[in-house]
Parts: C-alpha cells; sequence; structure tokens
C-alpha cells in the first residue's frame, strides 16, 4: 500500500537592492544551515526555488553552495523549481515579460545545474485566472497555490487531496494546494503538533497527500527562528519525527506530486494567501476586516464562514500607494520602449539586452507593495527599482533617437488624465497638470538617480497597533511574524502623521498667518488656497522647451473669496541639467492682497543621518545640516542637498530671498522586525510674503542637478554661492 506523501517546498528570496550584508545574514542563517541539515536525512527529499537575484549572489559569494546543490540533486534529494528571475508578480508585468523572466531563469538552471523545471513558483502566490495559457507557453506544468484559493471557490478542506487541473483557453497547468495549516505550524508550532496533523490528514485519506510550500526564512531569518530552528534544535527533531514515521509517511518533491493523478478539474478565483488580501485594503477596510474576523471567532463561527471572508487583490496596492503606481507604471512605459527596439530591429542587441536585463530587475516585486515586510516602505529598495528603470529607459531612448529634448503629454499613471513627460539628456521630469501642476519625477538620467522618489505618510490599518506594541521581541521563534507586535524604538506614536498630497515637487501653497515650521511640519497647517492639488491648465511650447501651467483659483478669506491666478513657466535645456522655474501670481480683487505663499519640494537621498549627506543654505553648511534635520532660515536665496556618497547633488536658487524651511519625512512602517520609523526624503519650502495685485508678481528660480561639483559651479554662476 502506497505511503501517505508531504510534499515539502522552500522558496527563498531576497529584493534587488537589498543590504549585501542581509543577503550574507539570510545565507548563513537559513538557506545554508537548512540545507546542510538536510543533507543528514537522505530520505527527507524536498523541492526548492530560488529567485535568480539569489542564485547570482550565492554564485558570486558561496560557489561551494551551489556545489552543495548540485549534490543533492543527484542524490535525487533535491528538485529545482522555475519562476521569474528577478521574482515579479506575474500579473503585475506584460506577458512577453513573463515569459522572458522564466525564460531567463530556465536558462540559469539548466547552465548550472543541467535541469529545466517543470514546476513554478508563484511570487506571492499571487494568481489569476489567465495566468494558465502564458505558464503552459513558458513550458510550466505545475504550481503550488494556496489551499485559500480552492476554499474562496467552494472547495471542502477535505477534498484537498492531491493535485488539480485548470486551464485558460485549454491551456493547461496543474494547481497543488498548499496547506495553510502547515504552513502555521511549520516551524511555530511544536513537532508533536506537525506530526499529529499529518496524521490526522492520514487517517481520512491514507494513499493521498499534503503540500507543505512557504519561504526559507522562515527557518533562520525571521525574528528568534534561528535559535528556535537550530539552537534548540526544532528542525532537527523534525526531521527525526518524519524519520520515525516513515512506515506510513513519506516525504517527495512537488514534481512527484504533481505526476499523481489527479484529483479533479478546479477554476480558481484571483487570489493571494490571506495576509496579502487583508494588506492590500485601504486603512478602514483593513480595520473592519480584521475586526469582522474577530467577530467571527468571538462567536466561534470563523471555521464555517472564513471562505466567504477574504481582503481586497493585490492590484489594489496601485491605488493605495500612489508612488507604487508610479513606479509600476514608469517600468510598463520602459517595457513598451523595449518592445518598440525589438519590432524595429535595433541593430545594436548587446545594448538592447542590457536594457532587457535592467527592466527584468525593476520587474522585482518586493517595493510594489507593503505588509509584514517593508516592502514600498524601504527606500533603498525603491531606488535599486528606479535606479534600473532608469538606466533602461536612457539605453533605449537613445537606442530609438529620443535623447533631444522631447515633450509629451499622455495618460502616464493611468488615472485618466494626461500627464507631461519631458525627457531630455540630463533628466526625465513628469508633471502632474491635474494635482497642482506639481512634478512628480524628477530622474537623473547619467546617474540612474530619482531625486523625486519619497513616501508620503499615510494611515496604516496596522497603526492601531502600536499602542500595544512591545519593545522587545519574542526571542524563542515560536511566534510568526504575523503576530509579533514589536516597537524597535519609543515614542512612535508623535510621527503618526498624515499627507493629503503626494510630496513631490512644486507643489503651491498659500498659507493662513498663523502657519509656521513646527505646524507645517504636523500638517496642523491651514491652507486659504486651492492650488496644492487642483487642476491647472497645461500648454507645452515644444520650440522654446517650456510648460506652462495655469489655474485661475482662489483663496478664502473671511467674508469673501479672491480670484488668484498662478502661471508657473518650466523651461528646460537638453545639454545642461538645470531647469528654468517663473512663477507669476496675480489678483483680480479691487485692492492689492497681502499673502503667504510657499513652494514645496521634496528631494531624498536615502540615508536621513549620515556625514556624507547633507544640507547647506546659501552655501553654508550650519551645525545641525543632516538631511534629517530641521532648519529655518530667514532672507535665504538658495538651498542644496548634497549627496557625497553617490555624487550628486541638488538646489534651488531664487532670485528673491525667502523664507526656506527643511524638515525630513518620517513614516512609521511594520516589518518582520516590527514597528520602525523609516526617512523617506526631505522637504523644503520657500515661504513668501507678498502683496499681490492685477499686475503680476514674478518669483524666478533655478533648479540645478547634477555631481556636487556641476552644481556648485551653476550656482557661482547664478548668485557666488559655493558648496560646503
Amino acid at each position: 500500500m502506497d505511503k501517505f506523501k508531504l510534499a515539502f517546498v522552500i522558496h527563498n528570496h531576497q529584493p534587488v537592492g537589498n543590504f549585501d550584508y542581509i543577503f550574507e545574514y539570510a545565507h548563513q542563517k537559513a538557506y545554508a544551515s537548512f540545507l546542510e541539515l538536510l543533507k543528514q536525512y537522505p530520505d527527507f527529499r524536498i523541492s526548492l526555488h530560488q529567485s535568480g537575484i539569489l542564485w547570482d549572489w550565492q554564485e558570486k559569494k558561496h560557489p561551494q553552495y551551489l556545489e552543495l546543490i548540485n549534490d543533492l540533486i543527484k542524490q535525487r534529494q533535491l528538485s529545482l523549481m522555475t519562476g521569474g528571475f528577478y521574482e515579479p508578480i506575474l500579473t503585475s508585468i506584460p506577458e512577453r515579460d513573463v515569459k522572458g523572466q522564466i525564460t531567463s531563469l530556465n536558462q540559469y538552471l539548466k547552465k548550472h545545474f543541467d535541469v529545466i523545471p517543470e514546476g513554478l513558483w508563484l511570487t506571492e502566490r499571487i494568481w489569476e485566472p489567465h495566468l494558465p495559457k502564458v505558464l503552459a507557453q513558458s513550458g510550466v506544468k505545475f504550481l503550488p497555490v494556496d489551499d485559500t484559493h480552492f476554499i474562496y471557490a467552494g472547495w471542502e478542506e477535505n477534498q484537498l487531496t492531491g493535485p488539480f487541473v485548470t486551464e485558460n483557453e485549454n491551456y493547461k497547468v496543474i494547481l497543488l494546494p498548499i496547506s495553510k495549516q502547515l504552513r502555521y505550524l511549520i516551524p511555530f508550532g511544536t513537532v508533536e503538533e506537525v506530526i499529529d496533523e499529518l496524521k490526522e490528514k492520514a487517517e481520512i485519506n491514507p494513499e493521498g497527500m499534503v503540500i507543505y510550500a512557504d519561504d526559507g526564512e522562515k527557518f533562520g531569518v525571521w525574528p528568534g527562528t534561528y535559535e528556535h530552528c537550530y539552537k534548540k534544535k526544532w528542525l532537527e527533531l523534525f526531521f527525526e519525527a518524519i524519520a520515525d514515521n516513515s512506515d506510513w509517511l513519506e516525504v517527495i518533491p512537488l514534481d512527484e506530486a504533481a505526476k499523481v493523478k489527479p484529483v479533479g478539474r478546479a477554476y480558481l478565483p484571483s487570489a493571494s494567501y490571506a495576509e496579502m488580501l487583508h494588506w492590500s485594503l485601504p486603512p478602514k477596510a483593513f480595520v473592519e476586516y480584521e475586526n469582522f474576523e474577530n467577530y467571527l471567532k468571538d462567536n466561534e463561527v470563523f471555521d464555517r464562514f472564513d471562505r466567504f471572508v477574504r481582503g481586497g487583490h493585490w492590484r489594489n496596492f496601485l491605488s493605495k500607494y500612489e508612488e507604487s503606481n508610479l513606479m509600476h507604471k514608469k517600468m510598463l512605459s520602459v517595457s513598451e520602449k523595449l518592445l518598440t527596439c525589438e519590432q524595429k530591429a535595433v541593430p545594436n542587441r548587446k545594448l538592447l539586452e542590457q536594457a532587457k536585463e535592467s527592466l527584468y530587475a525593476a520587474q522585482c516585486n518586493c517595493p510594489y507593495w507593503h505588509g509584514v515586510f517593508g516592502g514600498l516602505y524601504l527606500p533603498h529598495i525603491r531606488q535599486a527599482i528606479y535606479a534600473h528603470l532608469i538606466k533602461a529607459d536612457n539605453i533605449l531612448n537613445n537606442l530609438l533617437g529620443n535623447s533631444d529634448l522631447h515633450m509629451e503629454s499622455k495618460d502616464y499613471d493611468a488615472d485618466g488624465k494626461d500627464e507631461v513627460i519631458v525627457t531630455s539628456k540630463p533628466f526625465t521630469s513628469v508633471f502632474k497638470p491635474e494635482k497642482g501642476g506639481s512634478m512628480i519625477e524628477l530622474s537623473l538620467n547619467e546617474h540612474d538617480f530619482s531625486l523625486t522618489d519619497t513616501l508620503s505618510r499615510c494611515k496604516e490599518g496596522y497603526h492601531l497597533k502600536l499602542k500595544h506594541a512591545k519593545s522587545s521581541s519574542d526571542e524563542d521563534g515560536t511566534t510568526s511574524i504575523h503576530d509579533l507586535i514589536i516597537a524597535k524604538e519609543e515614542c512612535l506614536e508623535k510621527y503618526l502623521v498624515e499627507d493629503w498630497y503626494l510630496k513631490r515637487c512644486f507643489l503651491d501653497h498659500f498659507f493662513t498667518d498663523d502657519v509656521y515650521l513646527d505646524n507645517f511640519q504636523e500638517v496642523k497647517f491651514g491652507e486659504e488656497g486651492d492650488f496644492t492639488i487642483e487642476p491647472y491648465e497645461t500648454e507645452i511650447n515644444k520650440n522654446d522647451g517650456e510648460v506652462i501651467f495655469t489655474r485661475k483659483g482662489h483663496i478664502w478669506r473671511p467674508g469673501r473669496v479672491i480670484p488668484i491666478k498662478v502661471v508657473k513657466h518650466f523651461r528646460f535645456n537638453n545639454e545642461r541639467a538645470t531647469i528654468e522655474v517663473l512663477y507669476e501670481l496675480t489678483s483680480q480683487d479691487y485692492f492689492p492682497v497681502e499673502v503667504n505663499f510657499a513652494i514645496e519640494n521634496n528631494f531624498n537621498f536615502q540615508a536621513g543621518h549620515a556625514e556624507d549627506r547633507f544640507i547647506s543654505i546659501d552655501g553654508k553648511r550650519h551645525e545641525n545640516s543632516f538631511l534629517d534635520s530641521i532648519g529655518s532660515y530667514y532672507d535665504s536665496k538658495t538651498f542644496m542637498a548634497i549627496d557625497r556618497y553617490r555624487h550628486i547633488a541638488v538646489a534651488l536658487n531664487a532670485q528673491t530671498p525667502a523664507e526656506i524651511w527643511h524638515m525630513p519625512i518620517f513614516t512609521v512602517s511594520l516589518s518582520e522586525a516590527g514597528f520602525e520609523k523609516v526617512y523617506q526624503g526631505t522637504t523644503f519650502v520657500n515661504k513668501y510674503h507678498l502683496s499681490i495685485s492685477e499686475r503680476p508678481v514674478k518669483l524666478s528660480f533655478t533648479l540645478l542637478t547634477g555631481t556636487p561639483e556641476e552644481v556648485s559651479q551653476g550656482l557661482k554662476t547664478l548668485s557666488m554661492v559655493a558648496v560646503p
């Protein structure tokens, strides 16, 4: 009689742009430790998926790990799985890129291990019903998905005893349901609880199977798990227990499980694991979802009705976070340019392949969403994605002959309204006329860097848990990261600020008289105009390299509404990394109007408190000049943010002196390590007290970018301001 089977899958991944020491830590604590222990138990046979990012790193830093993999493959103890090389969410990228990413990983595995896997690891287990076609066309024959996907479709848990067939346009793949119960028990339950769960399933279906598939980081990287899994020997005890029960239990890799006769045919809805669907909800729905789940549990009916309780959709992250959407739409724009180059049979294949590789790297899923992992909230991960996007975009623009100054209006961010995109040799900028005529992107093409990669502060559903957070973690590793509530520092509540607009550039404010730096930073300031997020009319003058935004708006005063007109001109030069900016403010009121007009700009160099990144005002580096510092300076013309680490800088020089403020943007997010404060950029404000009448008041600025030396020279030319 056949034994009951446990199909066991481990998935290992690190994001593009993650710090080298994190790769090293994860490799030592989880990836290598797990396989070295596994090798001692030859009857425990598993499937392994690793992203190409991780394979590349290990090949360079730990080639002996690849030798270990080869040994385990030869011993038939290990089978490898494919996926997107750079671990993209497959449903978020064009199908041509899905095929390209899978082909890239297949080629790597064929070259290094002489295998071409037929099983695929589905990134974040995000399933949509159209996937079977593109997967089958890519040579994929089977993949694991969560049992909750089946439960949502109406299947009973006791029916999920083996593989299922699904199709789209008659392109078929095999689906293998992952046990949520085992995901939660391994390694956080006791070994006895895991064996009891397996026995219970075996008693119901002695010749059936159950599938475990989850992150390898659970075995050494998640808080407390290295101590739990290795020093306290949970993993060794688990392997021993499996061996002790080998008379009725066999552990197999997933490719063998996929060959078992299918249970039947299944069509699954769009889904991911339950936590992901929860995270994708807006804050109010996030809390209501959690409260409803608790209500069902308190009334002891959750197990009966949980199939009807589900969160949102992964794509909701693109509407929940404007920053995620902008990154995603830039990625799609680059992909379209790559397709155009391929269709035109551009002769320089080497450059084309470089662009494709950078595009694929920029499709790494991690910074496009946020849950219990930092994701979008991690500036260094976002920066890496933007670096690859800018590099690919620059290559493709040159190949397409678009390196000269190019200006166009189109719906860039898929909101149904046109944006203005200006591309030149030094930089690419995107303006959003419908939201204050603001500049929402400024990328330095020659430095592969986005100056405007900031993150606005917003409410998160999990912020309500902050008051219950502990100051230290449960170090025994028996608590899942989904259940840990830890604060990495005290008094984080004071940083729970919500911005009502996207923190980017050339945002126009008309402050009330009681607005100061402190209440502006806390977003408790009075705004008497309708210019910050309201629509501006657009005029593009390609001959002069100029974009003009105009709004006829108002400011509100007690007892009256005053019509105000703001016109802002942006003039570009294809060779110089500068933008000339001219504001014209007029009033149609009978008498001159006294206003507090301010222009806000936000930039990010990732490290808020580092000696090699700082602020200067009028050429002087003050005592407290870190990017995360707070400062106010009267009668000043120039602010400059300098990044000596990357050797880049940005400055805004004004012809008319202003009161200049600078302050940091801090968000509070929840990661696997707990609640933490993260620096997301620096806000600069040029504040003016003006008297506006029918005769235009003009304010002229020059935005300068480039190396610190280039910006310094530009400032010297403008106003004799030197870089400290």
